[in-house]
């Protein structure tokens, strides 16, 4: 998988996507996490959101276990561009809140 950037992502715009995860995908070049939000009708949709590498996230505390299908998240992103369910949370200088179960995970 190429590496990309971030030139995809409406950096000057943050949302909260609040949901249950699917799966989380501890790989590289960049984390995958992939979370069922209902919208305002009740619609599922799925997202995707990129995440740092699994090194920069394991220098914040963060591991493969970190999410599991289940829990409940809320998680602060930077959707893409085009309107497509994929956001960007983190990069390796930085995280978005990140909340799990009701806890919330280490940004730096």
């Amino acid at each position: 998988m190429p590496h990309h950037g971030n030139v995809g992502y409406n950096l000057a715009r943050t949302i909260t996507l609040t949901g249950k995860v699917t799966s989380f995908d501890w790989l590289n070049p960049h984390c995958l996490l992939h979370v069922d939000v209902k919208d305002a009708n009740g619609n599922v949709q799925r997202w995707t959101v990129e995440m740092a590498s699994p090194t920069a996230l394991k220098r914040r505390g963060w591991n493969s276990q970190s999410f599991k299908p289940g829990d409940q998240v809320e998680i602060d992103t930077h959707p893409a561009k085009n309107g497509i369910p994929l956001g960007i949370s983190s990069s390796n200088s930085y995280v978005l809140k990140t909340v799990v179960n009701g806890q919330t995970l280490p940004a730096q």
